[in-house]
Order: C-alpha cells, then structure tokens, then sequence
C-alpha cells in the first residue's frame, strides 16, 4: 500500500480526479488516499512475478548494449529506461491498482437491552428482608410502602425499570442507539416498546442461546453492551461459557440486573374446604381444609376456623399451629363437627401468621353446609295383604323421620292407598320416582307395574343413588328368579343375592324348616352393622339378638353377590349349600345407591319381644338404604390424590377416604374402578384398604402427559359399565422449570457478567447501572475504492514514453 498526501486543495483534487478516472464523494473530503494491486500475487507467484521483472530489466540492458553498441552510453540509458518503462507500466495496468479513499468519523455505538419474559417473570416474591424491599421500593420510584413491591410481579418491577428516564440515561445524550428486546426459549428481533403491555409468558429461559441470536442480529454493528435483566433461571438451550468468550473476544461487556429474591416465591394457600354440603342433625361430619404451600417448607404458621349458623356471628371453631410441607404436596388437615339444630352452616378457614408471601388472598377459603333431618322420602310397593305388609305400613306412618307413599298392588282401583304423601298410580317418569330416596318392595307382581319401571328402579339406584330394599314373600318371589333371564326383571340384578336357576327344594325340607320356628344367624358384619345395633351397649344387643322371634318361612337363594355384604344366614343347620348357611339378609352398594334383600316375611313377629325393636330396625333400614340418595346421590366417600399433578412416566396414586365409617359395609375390603386417557382402553383397578380406617387406595402408570379420569365405584368389578361412578381428574404433565426453583440466581448472573468484564446489579442499585457501561462514540473508517488500471494517467504515459523513444530512436539513427 502506498500512502498519499491529505486531500486538500480542491483544484489539486480535480486533476488527481481527471488523471486517475475517479469520482470522488463529499463524504471524503478531509479524508486520505491510498493505492492498492488487487492483482498483486503473493507467495510463489510474488516471487515468479519479480524474476520475471529482473529478467525484462537485464534482457531489455542487454538487447540494447548488442543491437545499439554505436549509441553512445547515456543515450542508449536513456533509450533503455523509457522501453523498461512501458513495460513496468504495463506489468502495473495487469496487476489492477485500485484508489482507495478514506475518512474516520465517530459514530453512536449500539447498547442492547434484553428482558426476559419467560414465566417465572410473572412471579410475585415474598421480600422477606423488609430493609431491602424498603430501598428497592424507593429506587423504583416507589412509596416506602412496601405492599405495592409485594403485589408486584418481576416483569411489572422491571417496567417499573426500563422507563423512558432510564433508556434515556442509557443512550448517553444520543451517543449510544439503545435497542430493546425480549427473550424467553427464544431472542425476539422486534424491538419492544414501552407504550405495550409486557406479558411474561415463555415456556422457558434461554439466556446463553438469546443472547447469541441477538449478536447475530447485530452483527457488523459496533456493540458497548448488552444490558439482560433476568431472575438468572436458564432452564433451556446451550451453556453459556461459548456466547460469553465470543462477547469476551469482541470486548462487549454484559451487565446483568438480577430482578427476585434469592428466598423466590413463598406462598400457602387454602385449596379447598371440603365437606358435605348437606348433613343430618346429630350425625359426626369430616370437615377437611386442603393446604398448598411453595417455598416454605417447615414454616410454622397458623391454620384458625371459624363457622357461624344461619347468617350470625362468625365463631372460633378450631386454632391449630402447622407446619408448612413440601412444595407441590397438599396438606389435608381434618376436622369432626356434629350439629344438634337445622339450619345453614357455614365454615371459614384462614391460614395467618405465615410471614411474607406472594398473596394473602388465597389464604382464605369456605363452605357452606345444610343441616337437615332425616326425613326420608319412602315409596312402599305391596304385592299383596300379609301381616308384615300392614306392620310395616304403620311403622312407616308412625315414624316422624318417614314420607310414606304406599301402593297395594292387591287392590281395588277405588282404593285409597294410605300414606303421608298419597299416590293414585305408580311414577311413570324418572324425576317422578327419583322424588323419593327409597322404595320398598314386597313380594311384587312386576306385571302389573307401567312398562318403564324397571328400567326407572335401575336407574334410581344405579345413578339417582336410591336406595332398594326387597322383602322376599311366598306368591311371586320365586316366579320372579324363575324366570330372572326375562330382559322386564333385569332389575332384579341390583339385589346382593344370586338365586341360580334349578335351585330345588323338595316339600319335606319346606315342611321340617316350617315345623318350628328359626332365629336368626347374625354374622360377625351384622353385628357391625347399624341395623342391627338395637342398642349401644354390646352386651345388650346380642341379648336382644339372641331373643329375637324366629321365621317360618324363608326363600332361598345360592349365595350372596361378590363384594355384598351378608348380616343374617338361617340358624337351621339343614338350611345350607356348598356355600354355606342360606343367606337370609345382605346388603351392597350398587353405584351410588344400596340394595338390601330381606329373605323372609315375618319380622313383625319381632313386636312380640318389643314393638321398638320392629320400629327401630325399619328406620335403621330406611335409613341405611335412603341416606345416600337424601345426600344428593354421591358415594359416601371422596376421591383424592397425594399430589396436585403428576409428571409423564411416574405412579399416579388415587385414594377413596369415607367420610362416615358407618356408611361402610363391615368387611368392605376393596373397592373397584378404572382410569382412561382420552381414546385409550380403560385400565382395571383394584383399591385396597391401607392403613387408616376407611380409607382405600391403589396407584397406577402414566405414561404420557394429559388428563387421566379415574371412575371408582362399590359393587362388583363389572358394575362400573351400568351405575354411576365417582369421577376424578387427574392432571399429568411435563414440569415446568420455570416454576422448579423459581428463585433469583444471582450466582449465575455474577459469573455470566464478570467473565465478559461487566458486573451484577440489583434493582436497589438501578442508579448505577448506567454508569457500568464506558463506550459511548465510536469511530468508524469510511472507504471508497475505485479501480485506475485504466485510468487517463496511464494511457498518457505508455503515449508519451512511446513517442518519446521513437523520436530517440530517430535521432540515433536506429530507425
């Protein structure tokens, strides 16, 4: 490169321009030139190129020194000189000189701001450092009151930053272009504005992969800094160790603001106040309080309960001291409560005394519940007049608890079928039948019923959660299982008894059986059960057992249903089949809803030992059988899972807890269900009783993330195909990182900016972040290049030296 003089006289300039065959621009005026070979080559070839110049030069001394010997010495120098010239000057035009004009001027340097807005952004912290949130708040232009910090999300707290004061600052009275961006997973190339809303959405951060898309977006533009505002979670894309040496190498500081705490987000809420919204008066309830907490394991804190009854004044039900658990558990804590009076209750929970946290205003959650009586609504359907028949109709009609409806099935049409709530004709719709929370049916003609009542009977148990109760009697019981494959007495499948066909008694057996009366055999879940708990004291009630008037007649069945519960088998040890003695009472749930087969008709013989214990046992029956359906028609129990949500590829558990241990059937060992995932085959499951009383509980795969809907019902394996199930969704999903460990990681915001020569700051330091970055203007060097290998200058002088030597030629006389 050869370097010329400075441009400045203007008139030189214009030769310079004419001799060269350039154009200069007024950008270049004050600048420099210089002269550059393109064709120049280097290595061998330089090499090559300059023995060849060598040997012209001695070729050309030698031609001249034989062919012009007569010339004398100075001449045929000169001759020479002006030969080897215009081969030079051609060898030059070869090599493509270039004219390269120059000028240095200052420029604004570029400063790019990137803000991350991935989901943790949106985050609230807790500030438990009352100090720092007091000087935080006033550095953001804040009031000292530091509830508004604490309201605020990180993304709202950096806007409360990046404000027009503060990217004014930045660009340094106009010598610094400052750009503002976005990342998350991903650099965002369009440039954020602070008239738009900021959303801290992002599915993830990727901060070393960002910020090298963002260089690349940049590329060729001079860089002061790059300004990241982030909480330091990097939960995606590559290490940052290259994209820091490439900001290194190019002397481009990264200075870091590091928005959050190091403690992250603290928070508890109350999920949810379980409890039955309706209960019966003098019954024991479960009030159960769900507990979420994030961030604050093995915190104490206080879990108060307040309820009031019917609008009145809120009072203290419980106050208890917790310990806050695990994140992403929940944390049930249980309550018992019985109610004397009718009414509305209403309870009230709070966690308090919890220290900061993101928000208090999921710190309280209630529940209402509705106190009634246990007034049940009862259809009695008769197939015919027998003493137990008209027993029972005036129990029903004694008993205060008891809406009786009554249908002889024997009688006239002007007869008027006696009751608390009168009817002239069966239910022939099913909100008609679902009206009531139990029918009793005994010994029915099903002929004489409308055409549709059966499939209304099924469905009142199966899904309305009714109950059933059937008391075998001697004119069409045996008909009825006789002919049990007919599709109009698929009904009689709710019963907890299987009659197998060819069951044959011969008139002997009948008759020894009726000789003498037979008492009852409770079993050992009889004697659990409430129907039989004729009274509290143990001792007393098998004494009232073992009293009770036997029967005469009974109707045999094989055995009970898998999963029923057999309470009486027939004492007469003659009375037995290869499963044993004859089941004369068993009960099971059905759905939502409970049947119970009496197979006998005579329990009205019991008035004779006490009319109370007749009275009493029907209640207790009516009451088992309807009280579910007078609940609404649920299951007795409530379905839960240990865990908010589950990841793809773990064991998803799913625990069926009764929230009345009475409404259990004694023996109840497992209960039945499936779980389905949108079209895929349901999956069988099995819950077995665990440790704690009344509670089941099976686990299960989940492969794949999505929502599982697990169904468990009581009854059989197969029954969950026809009865209502209880239903619950189960979330499985990937973990979102952004939510893992939400906290500031000022660790990692340190040594990305120190490796690049920048440093951290926190927002109580926002004043002194403008001063982190030095480079302001820039210089840049402007050029112009122009080719002149066929500039006018170099056509002039091969013209020149031509004619020159062939006029010294002519005067040598060489030519």
């Amino acid at each position: 490169m050869v370097e010329g003089v400075k441009l400045r006289d203007l008139k030189l300039n214009k030769f310079l321009e004419f001799l060269f065959g350039i154009q200069s621009s007024s950008w270049t005026e004050g600048g420099h030139w210089s002269a550059q070979w393109v064709g120049l080559p280097s290595g061998d070839w330089m090499l090559l190129l300059i023995l060849a110049m060598l040997v012209l030069s001695v070729g050309g001394w030698w031609l001249y020194k034989r062919d012009a010997q007569q010339v004398p010495l100075l001449r045929r120098t000169l001759l020479y000189t002006i030969r080897i010239s215009i081969v030079f000057l051609v060898i030059a035009m070869l090599l493509e000189p270039i004219l390269v004009l120059s000028k240095e001027e200052k420029i604004p340097s570029h400063l790019l701001v990137l803000l991350d807005t991935s989901h943790s952004m949106s985050l609230k912290d807790a500030w438990k450092d009352e100090a720092k949130a007091t000087e935080v708040s006033r550095k953001l232009g804040m009031s000292a009151d530091t509830d508004t910090l604490r309201n605020m999300n990180r993304i709202e707290l950096t806007k409360k930053l990046i404000n027009e004061s503060f990217l004014k600052s930045l660009s340094a009275e106009g010598t610094r272009t400052v750009h503002l961006h976005e990342f998350s997973d991903k650099f965002n190339p369009e440039s954020l504005k602070l008239s738009e809303e900021w959303n801290a959405a992002g599915n993830a951060t990727a901060i070393a992969s960002s910020l090298r898309q963002a260089l690349l977006s940049y590329t060729g533009m001079p860089l002061s800094g790059v300004l990241l505002v982030s909480d330091g979670q990097s939960t995606a894309g590559e290490p940052p160790e290259e994209v820091l040496q490439m900001l290194s190498d190019e002397g481009v500081p990264l200075v870091t603001v590091g928005v959050g705490t190091t403690d992250g987000p603290r928070n508890v809420a109350i999920s949810q106040v379980e409890v039955s919204p309706v209960v019966f008066v003098q019954d024991t309830n479960q009030l159960t309080i769900h507990i979420e907490s994030r961030g604050m394991e093995s915190e104490p804190a206080t879990l108060l309960i307040e309820q009031r009854r019917n609008g009145g004044p809120w009072q203290e039900f419980s106050r208890e001291d917790i310990v806050l658990n695990l994140e992403g558990s929940l944390q049930p804590r249980n309550y018992e409560f019985s109610e004397t009076k009718t009414g509305k209750l209403e309870f009230r929970a709070k966690i308090m005394d919890a220290g900061p946290e993101i928000s208090q205003d999921d710190n309280l959650a209630s529940a209402e519940v509705r106190v009634i009586r246990q007034r049940l609504n009862v259809l009695f359907i008769a197939g015919s007049t027998f003493p137990e028949v008209q027993f029972l109709r005036n129990t029903f009609l004694r008993d205060r608890q008891i809406n009786l409806s009554s249908w002889l099935m024997a009688a006239d049409k002007t007869y008027e079928h006696p009751g608390d709530l009168p009817i002239r004709r069966l239910p022939v719709t099913q909100a008609e039948l679902n009206d009531y929370d139990c029918v009793i049916l005994y010994d029915p003609d099903p002929t004489q019923w409308p055409v549709n009542f059966p499939e209304l009977l099924s469905n009142f148990v199966t899904k309305a959660g009714g109950g059933l109760v059937y008391i075998a009697g001697e004119m069409q019981t045996a008909q009825m299982f006789d002919r049990q494959s007919d599709p109009s007495l698929g009904w009689l499948n709710l019963l907890p008894v299987i009659r197998e066909p060819g069951l044959f008694r011969s008139q002997v057996q009948i008759r020894l059986s009726a000789r003498s009366p037979w008492k009852l055999d409770v079993t050992d879940q009889g004697f659990q059960d409430p129907i039989f708990t004729f009274s509290s004291d143990r001792q007393a009630n098998e004494e009232v057992l073992n009293n009770l008037p036997g029967m005469y007649w009974h109707f045999p069945v094989t055995k009970a249903k898998p999963g029923a519960t057999v309470l009486a088998v027939h004492a007469d040890p003659r009375m037995r089949n290869e499963y044993g003695q004859e089941v004369l009472i068993a009960s099971q749930r059905v759905g939502p809803g409970w049947s119970i087969f009496i197979g006998f008709d005579s329990t009205y013989r019991w008035r004779y030992l006490d009319e109370q214990f007749f009275d009493g046992f029907w209640a207790r029956v009516i009451d088992r059988a309807g009280r579910s359906k007078q609940l609404g028609g649920n299951y007795p129990f409530r379905l839960s899972t240990p865990q908010a949500t589950y990841q793809p590829g773990s064991q998803a558990k799913i625990i069926a807890r009764f929230l009345d241990e009475s409404q259990m059937e004694p023996g109840l060992q497992r209960l039945y269900g499936d779980v389905e995932r949108g079209d895929d085959q349901p999956i069988p499951l099995t819950l077995t009783a665990g440790n704690k009383a009344g509670e089941f509980s099976a686990t299960f795969p989940v492969p794949q993330p999505g929502t599982y809907f697990v169904r468990v019902w009581l009854g059989d394996e197969a029954a969950g195909a026809t009865v209502k199930t209880a239903t619950l969704p189960i979330k499985v999903e990937f973990p979102n990182k952004e939510l893992e460990n939400p906290a500031l990681d000022e660790a990692f915001l340190q040594t990305m900016a120190v490796s690049t020569g920048g440093r951290v700051y926190q927002l109580s330091e926002a004043n002194e972040i403008v001063d982190a970055f030095k480079i302001k203007q820039v210089s840049r060097l402007l050029e112009q290049r122009q080719e002149i290998w066929d500039a006018p200058l170099f056509y002039i002088l091969i013209f020149g030296l031509l004619v020159t030597e062939w006029i010294m030629r002519k005067w040598c006389r060489l030519i």
